[in-house]
C-alpha cells in the first residue's frame, strides 16, 4: 500500500480496543494465540468471499516499507480467521489531530482510529463516530468482558459505548521523588511521610547536607501539585474523587489548596523551592542532570518514575502522598473508536476484538515485524530488544504501546519490569473510583465565564503554586477576581448537570 492511497484514505479512522485483558497471555509472536475469541475462528464461507480491508489510523511514525511489512503479517493472520486485511495509515504526533479530523470530515471510507488529541464527546455529537455497544455484544464480546463498569461509564454517551480504551494507566496518584543517594543519606521509611509538615522536615534534612541542590525542582513550570480532585472535565468546579460527596467546590476555596501553596511559599522563603521556578524554562532531566535540584512533586503513574530514572541516570526514592483514583479523563482519553465512514461496522469490531485477544496481532501493531523492527532477547519471558544498528530515532516503526488496541497481552522492553502488564492491570483495579466517573460537562452556557476564569488563573495559580506569591495577601484578590469573572456561574451549572447524570444513573 503505497503512501499516496494512504493520505488519500485518511478517512479510514481506527476504532480499537485496548483494555487490559486477563485472557491471551500468550505473546509468542510466531504462532496465533490460543486465546481466540469464538468469532476468530475461521468459518467456511470465509475464503469464499473477498477479505474486507479494515483501514486503521495510527499515531507515531512508520516508514512506507515497514507499514507494508506490518499489515502483510497481519493480514496472514486476520484473513483466516475473519476474512479481513488491513490497511495502515501512521500520522506523526504534530499533525494526526488535524489528519484525523481532516479523515472523519470528509466523507471517504474509514474505520478505526485511535483517539490522541480527540475528544469522543465532540465527535459522537457531531456524528464523526459510531455508537458501539450492540456492535460489540456481537462482535466484540472480549473486549466486553475486560471492560469495567466504571471505565465503561467513561468512554459512553447517552449509555452507548463510544470508544475502546487503551493498556494504559486509567487512574493517577501523586507524590513526591528524590534522588536515591540523597534519600539514603537521610535515612527515612518512604511510607511513613504521609503529609507535607512530614516531607518539610525530610527536605530540610537534604538541604543541610547538599546545600548547594534544592529539594523542589520543576519540569519546567509543571508543579504536579498533590491532589486527588476530580475537574469534571472543564472549566472552574471540582469534587473530591476520593470521597463520597458530589457537591462541587472551587478549588481555590478547598483547604487542601490553601494548605499547600502556603506550604510553597514557606518552602521558596527558605531555599527548599529552585529559584524563579514560576519562570523555570528547563526540564526536569535537565535540572537533576545537572545536580541543581534533587526532586520534586511528580505523578506516580505506573513506569512514570522508572522512566525519570533512566533518563537521569540514578534511582529515586518515592514518598507516595495520594493513593490511586481514576476519573473520566483518565480512561475517555486514549482509546479507539468507530468511524462513521466505515462500510462494514460488524468487520471492523471483529477486527478489533481479534487485535484485543491475538498477541500475534498485538505484537506485530505495538512492535513491528520481528528481526526487523525487533529481535527476541529472552523467548520464554517475552523479552525484546532493537536489533543492532536500530533505536527508537531510526526505527521504521514507531513503537507506542499506550496507543495500540491491547498492548497488555504483548511483549516488553529490554530493561522494563517483567511484571509490566500485571503491575499495571492491579494499579487501575485498586484505584479508587470518582463517583462522578462517566460525567461529562457541557460548557457551551457558560463559554465566556470559563474563557475569563481561565485568565485569572493564569495571573495567578502558578505564582502561587511555587511559592512566588504570598497566599496571605494573593489568595483574596485571586478569589474576588474569580467571582467577578463568573465562576460560582460555572459551579452551579456543573452541578445541576452532574446533579441531572447521578439521577439518571443511579444503580
Amino acid at each position: 500500500m503505497k503512501q499516496k492511497r494512504k493520505l488519500a484514505l485518511l478517512s479510514v479512522l481506527a476504532l480499537s480496543t485496548a483494555l487490559f485483558t486477563a485472557c491471551g497471555n500468550d505473546k509468542s509472536a510466531e504462532s496465533a494465540s490460543p486465546a481466540q475469541s469464538a468469532s476468530a475462528k475461521p468459518s467456511q464461507s470465509a475464503a469464499a468471499e473477498k477479505p474486507y480491508t479494515v483501514d486503521l489510523m495510527m499515531v507515531g511514525d512508520g516508514k512506507e516499507e515497514d507499514i507494508k511489512a506490518v499489515e502483510e503479517a497481519i493480514n496472514k493472520i486476520s484473513e483466516p480467521l475473519i476474512n479481513v486485511d488491513v490497511n495502515i495509515t501512521r500520522v506523526g504526533f504534530g499533525s494526526f489531530q488535524q489528519q484525523a479530523n481532516l479523515a472523519l470530515s470528509s466523507g471517504e471510507k474509514m474505520d478505526l482510529f485511535v483517539t490522541f488529541a480527540l475528544d469522543i464527546n465532540t465527535l459522537a455529537n457531531s456524528g464523526q463516530i459510531l455508537p458501539m455497544t450492540k456492535l460489540l455484544e456481537a462482535h466484540g464480546q472480549d473486549i466486553l468482558k475486560n471492560l469495567s463498569e466504571g471505565d465503561r461509564r467513561a468512554v459512553s454517551i447517552n449509555n452507548e459505548i463510544y470508544a475502546i480504551p487503551t493498556a494504559k494507566e486509567k487512574a493517577t496518584n501523586y507524590g513526591f521523588i528524590m534522588l536515591k543517594e540523597i534519600a539514603d543519606e537521610i535515612g527515612f521509611k518512604p511510607e511513613d511521610v504521609t503529609n507535607l509538615d512530614q516531607l518539610e522536615a525530610i527536605m530540610k534534612k537534604a538541604k543541610e547536607l547538599h546545600p548547594d541542590m534544592y529539594p523542589i525542582g520543576l519540569d519546567f513550570t509543571n508543579v504536579y501539585r498533590p491532589n486527588t480532585e476530580d475537574n469534571l472535565g472543564t472549566g472552574a468546579g471540582i469534587i473530591d474523587a476520593m470521597g463520597d460527596s458530589t457537591k462541587v467546590v472551587n478549588m481555590v476555596e478547598t483547604d487542601s489548596y490553601k494548605d499547600f501553596v502556603n506550604h510553597m511559599y514557606k518552602w521558596a522563603k527558605s531555599g527548599l523551592v529552585q529559584p524563579d521556578a514560576a519562570n523555570n524554562s528547563e526540564s526536569r532531566i535537565s535540572l537533576l542532570k545537572a545536580g541543581k535540584v534533587m526532586g520534586g512533586f511528580s505523578g506516580l503513574n505506573p513506569g512514570n518514575v522508572d522512566d525519570i530514572a533512566k533518563q537521569v541516570g540514578k534511582p529515586f526514592t518515592v514518598i507516595q502522598l495520594t493513593k490511586p483514583f481514576s476519573i473520566t479523563g483518565h480512561v475517555s482519553g486514549m482509546g479507539w473508536s468507530l468511524a462513521s465512514g466505515s462500510e462494514n461496522p460488524e468487520k471492523a469490531i471483529e477486527f478489533l476484538n481479534l487485535a484485543h485477544t491475538n498477541a500475534d496481532i498485538s505484537n506485530l501493531l505495538v512492535y513491528g515485524v520481528k528481526d526487523r523492527n525487533y529481535v527476541m532477547v529472552d523467548e520464554a519471558k517475552g523479552i525484546i530488544d532493537y536489533p543492532a544498528g536500530v533505536d527508537a530515532s531510526n526505527t521504521g516503526w514507531m513503537s507506542l504501546p499506550w496507543a495500540t488496541p491491547n498492548a497488555s497481552i504483548a511483549y516488553i522492553w529490554k530493561g522494563e519490569p517483567e511484571d509490566k502488564w500485571e503491575f499495571l492491570d492491579n494499579y487501575n483495579k485498586s484505584a479508587h473510583q470518582s463517583p462522578a466517573k462517566g460525567f461529562r460537562f457541557d460548557a457551551e452556557s457558560v463559554a465566556n465565564e470559563i474563557t475569563m476564569v481561565s485568565n485569572v488563573d493564569a495571573k495567578y495559580s502558578l505564582a502561587l503554586e511555587t511559592g512566588t506569591l504570598d497566599p496571605a495577601k494573593t489568595l483574596p484578590k485571586y478569589l474576588e477576581e474569580l467571582k467577578a469573572a463568573g465562576v460560582d456561574k460555572i459551579i452551579a451549572e456543573k452541578q445541576k448537570q452532574l446533579d441531572a447524570w447521578l439521577a439518571a444513573n443511579k444503580k
